[in-house]
């Protein structure tokens, strides 16, 4: 049997959603569970003043890389932290975080989940 022969996409080719709990906010699952059942990646897009608001996640790990814009982030009871360009955000299990798009350019992030977020209801955005 062989290896799978991997394959090339661009992002313009995948679906948009807006992930519940966010407003302003546009993503692009990059990566799917179904690559290998044990992350997954998006590219996330908030217009300024766009947020993702308080909220957790029960088991798994985030990873947020800030590519382009300005962001303020809080982690668990901390104060708020601005970030920028080549920021990295580690957030653990049942953390609570908030994030708040600033500036005046669309904050845009690579976010990673590790074991891929369970089945929700994104919102389709066309």
């Amino acid at each position: 049997m062989s290896a799978p022969a991997g394959r090339i996409r661009h992002e313009n080719e995948l679906e948009k959603y807006a992930p519940p709990g966010h407003h302003g906010t546009v993503n692009v699952r990059l990566i799917e569970k179904d690559f290998c059942g044990t992350f997954e990646m998006a590219l996330g897009i908030l217009e300024p003043g766009g947020t993702a608001e308080r909220h957790d996640h029960d088991i798994e790990h985030q990873v947020i890389y800030v590519l382009e814009g300005l962001c303020d982030v809080e982690l668990g009871d901390q104060p708020a932290v601005e970030c920028g360009p080549g920021t990295i955000i580690e957030i653990p299990p049942k953390v609570m975080h908030f994030v708040v798009s600033k500036g005046e350019t669309p904050l845009k992030v690579l976010v990673l989940y590790s074991p891929p977020l369970p089945p929700r209801d994104d919102t389709p955005v066309d």
